[in-house]
């Protein structure tokens, strides 16, 4: 089930858990309000790789946003 977290840039974002990795580290749909969407594998020490994103729906080339290590540290603490 997606949650929802404000981060500091005041904009909601959804996140949900898609799989688990097999090194131990987990993937996440990272959707923002305006319509951008990251899509990254998270290991179990922190470190992000962006797997693909999208812009409305459709795949686009976006820039990683600073907010997204707040998200990633949050999802580590969980």
């Amino acid at each position: 089930m997606p949650d929802t977290m404000e981060v500091y840039t005041g904009i909601e974002v959804t996140v949900e858990h898609v799989s688990t990795l097999a090194n131990g580290g987990a993937r996440f749909n990272i959707t923002a309000e305006d319509g951008r969407k990251w899509q990254i594998d998270l290991t179990r020490g922190g470190e992000t790789e962006v797997v693909t994103t999208w812009r409305d729906g459709t795949l686009a080339d976006l820039d990683v946003p600073d907010w997204l290590d707040d998200v990633t540290a949050r999802l580590v603490q969980q």
